[in-house]
């Protein structure tokens, strides 16, 4: 049974095998149903009402395994009874410029790109992806890729 992989988590990854397929995990199933998903979504049309239902699915899925998650984790305590600050809520710390920096230049990229004439020199964000999003292969790969993108949030 083994095909020279290594094993994690209670699936193989390695030669000769997909991901979790070969012995029915989660992650395998997940990701099978998260490919055919993704083609659903390449059906859709934008800004329609069909859009609109599929999209919010996989948030309303998202949001209630994170409030499912919410409801289970014990929350650390505010005192600190010991004297080694152990007991007391992890901060923000450098932590908040993982997010805000690249969302900054982010922004900053996207407001100069819209002000700045031609669109063809100078492409939003939104208009690349449109270049992706104009075939059923395209629109496949980012459904699959957003799909992805929240498996990896909600479930590490």
């Amino acid at each position: 049974m083994s095909t020279g992989g290594r094993r994690h988590g209670g699936w193989t990854y390695g030669v000769g095998r997909l991901s979790g397929i070969a012995d029915g995990s989660r992650v395998g199933v997940a990701g099978m149903a998260g490919l055919a998903y993704a083609v659903l979504l390449s059906f859709t049309h934008p800004f329609t009402w069909a859009a609109d239902l599929v999209t919010a699915v996989p948030l309303a899925a998202v949001a209630a395994a994170t409030i499912r998650a919410g409801r289970g984790a014990r929350r650390p305590r505010l005192d600190d009874s010991s004297g080694t600050g152990a007991d007391r809520r992890p901060g923000w710390g450098r932590r908040w410029w993982v997010w805000i920096v690249p969302l900054l230049a982010t922004t900053g990229w996207e407001l100069y790109c819209l002000v700045s004439l031609p669109r063809l020199e100078h492409p939003t964000l939104s208009s690349l992806i449109d270049l992706l999003d104009s075939s059923r292969p395209g629109k496949i790969a980012a459904g699959a890729s957003w799909l992805a993108l929240g498996w990896f949030l909600v479930t590490r």
